[in-house]
């Protein structure tokens, strides 16, 4: 993925201290950070692979935040698609209607005469292909207008389903611990909103709660099949 320099950018900011120079992009951690980490998983803090695979995951999330903040949005779509769709009905029926009339039909197609007949023959063939297009035009564009669905601006909230499935995923393979049903003794909703909140400040409680939730949910399905 290309790197960004336009730090006035949204999407800069998710990229701020991402080492991208690597085949996967990883946000390191202070020091304290991964105490703290540590102290919330129960991962021990002298692993430090398990430290690069979350570094790893945070990295990668921030990276498809920031790729989906520099996506054109459904409303900015339906917007252009409105406009470009207006353009061509009109352009569509004041075209046809010119046509309509000898003398631009002649002038867009040529003089008739014994020595420009079959010049003739192809300018016409040339304006009806025209004419076919922008009648293409005039009702594609409508058609893809309705098609493009309602979408809210920003980030997908599945990114964050993603980086709450690694870090639980992490956290279970280093110390067998994994989000449960149970919530009596916070651990994991610790854990998961602390390591969230440095990859985006911006997740709500809300949002994690949902996120973990999913992950039950998906595991449950997963032991289910393989029963």
């Amino acid at each position: 993925m290309p790197k960004r320099g336009a730090h006035n950018h949204p999407s800069a900011n998710l990229l701020a201290g991402v080492d991208q120079n690597r085949p996967f992009p990883r946000f390191p951690l202070t020091d304290e950070q991964w105490r703290e980490t540590a102290k919330l998983s129960g991962i021990p803090e002298g692993a430090v692979l398990a430290r690069h695979h979350i570094e790893t995951t945070i990295g990668i999330f921030r990276e498809s935040q920031a790729s989906d903040l520099d996506r054109v949005t459904p409303a900015e779509i339906r917007k252009q698609l409105e406009t470009l769709a207006k353009l061509a009905h009109d352009f569509y029926s004041g075209f046809s209607r010119l046509v309509d009339g000898l003398d631009a039909y002649t002038a867009l197609t040529g003089k008739l005469d014994e020595h420009r007949r079959s010049s003739q023959v192809l300018d016409a063939r040339r304006l009806s292909e025209v004419l076919e297009v922008l009648s293409y035009l005039d009702w594609l564009l409508p058609a893809a207008l309705g098609r493009v669905e309602r979408g809210k601006r920003g980030p997908k909230a599945k990114n964050i389903y993603w980086l709450v499935g690694n870090l639980d995923g992490i956290r279970e393979h280093f110390t067998g611990k994994k989000i449960t049903r149970s919530y009596k003794d916070d651990a994991s909703k610790k854990y998961i909103t602390y390591v969230c909140r440095i990859a985006d400040p911006g997740i709500g409680d809300g949002t994690v709660e949902k996120a973990m939730k999913d992950r039950i949910k998906r595991r449950d399905r997963i032991r289910r099949s393989v029963d």
